[in-house]
């Protein structure tokens, strides 16, 4: 709650820190260990950390994430990430795998038609 809180803020320090000890404490609910790792990855690329943002990315859709909406927006910054890696095989596999996933979200419908125009042009 405190590092959703800190989030509308954009207060990410604060946000980060309160997912980190929110995981350190042992979360009592397993279901929601995913969540929390995508929150972290979700504030690490606003922080343009995006070492840190693959890698709890990654960790989060492992896991498992509540609903395809939160999956599909793990996928599509994983692919974001692997576009500007240049890694663009990478890149399709997460687009394709979000797409997949069928959001109705409207803002992560929107971001796949956008990703869409940049994926139909990548080599590979």
């Amino acid at each position: 709650m405190e590092s959703n809180l800190a989030m509308q803020n954009q207060d990410f320090d604060k946000a980060e820190a309160a997912v980190k000890a929110s995981i350190k404490s042992g979360s009592p609910m397993k279901e929601y260990e995913g969540m929390q790792y995508f929150q972290l990855g979700t504030i690490a690329y606003q922080k343009n950390d995006m070492k840190s943002a693959d890698a709890n990315l990654k960790k989060s859709v492992r896991l498992g994430l509540p609903d395809k909406e939160n999956t599909a927006g793990a996928l599509l910054m994983l692919c974001s990430i692997a576009m500007s890696r240049r890694d663009f095989k990478t890149a399709k596999d997460y687009f394709r795998r979000a797409k997949a996933q069928k959001p109705t979200t409207e803002q992560i419908v929107s971001q796949i038609k956008e990703m869409d125009k940049y994926i139909s042009r990548m080599p590979g």
